[in-house]
C-alpha cells in the first residue's frame, strides 16, 4: 500500500502542475494576444481554449488521486484536521470556477466576444482558489 500512495501522490503532483500551468500559459498568451497584429489574435486566441483541456485533466487528476489517498492514507475526510477541509473548499470552489469558465469558452466559440473578458476575470479567481488549496495543503500535510 505504501508503493501504491507514493505513486498516488506523485499523479497528484503532475495533476497539481498541469493545472497551475494552464494560468500562467494563458496568463503570458493574454499579453501575446493583446500586443499582437489583428489577424494574428484569432490564431492566437485558440491557444487558451487548448490549454483548458490540459488544466481539465490535470484538475481530474487531482480529484481522483485526492479522493483515493484520503481513503488508502489517512482512512476518510473525519482523520483530517480542519486545514485540510479549507482545502478542500478551495479545491470545490476551484472546480465550480473552471466549470463556468468552461461555459464561457462554449459561448466564446459561439462569438459571444464579452465571455472572453470574464474567462480572463474568473481565471484570476480560479488561480486564487489553486492558492489557497496549495497553501493549505502545506499547512496540513508538512
Amino acid at each position: 500500500m505504501l508503493l501504491f500512495n507514493k505513486i498516488l501522490l506523485m499523479l497528484h503532483f503532475i495533476g497539481l502542475a498541469m493545472g497551475l500551468s494552464v494560468a500562467f500559459a494563458n496568463t503570458t498568451m493574454a499579453v501575446l494576444i493583446s500586443r499582437a497584429a489583428p489577424p494574428e489574435k484569432p490564431i492566437l486566441g485558440r491557444f487558451p481554449l487548448a490549454m483548458t483541456r490540459v488544466g481539465m485533466i490535470g484538475l481530474s487528476l487531482l480529484w481522483a488521486t485526492g479522493l483515493t489517498m484520503v481513503f488508502t492514507r489517512w482512512r476518510g475526510f473525519s482523520t483530517l484536521p480542519p486545514t485540510f477541509h479549507v482545502k478542500l473548499a478551495a479545491v470545490v470552489l476551484l472546480t465550480i470556477t473552471v466549470g463556468y469558465i468552461q461555459h464561457l469558452e462554449k459561448r466564446v466559440r459561439k462569438g459571444d466576444s464579452a465571455a472572453m473578458a470574464r474567462i480572463e476575470t474568473f481565471g484570476k479567481v480560479a488561480f486564487a482558489f489553486a492558492l489557497i488549496a496549495i497553501i493549505f495543503a502545506v499547512l496540513t500535510f508538512n
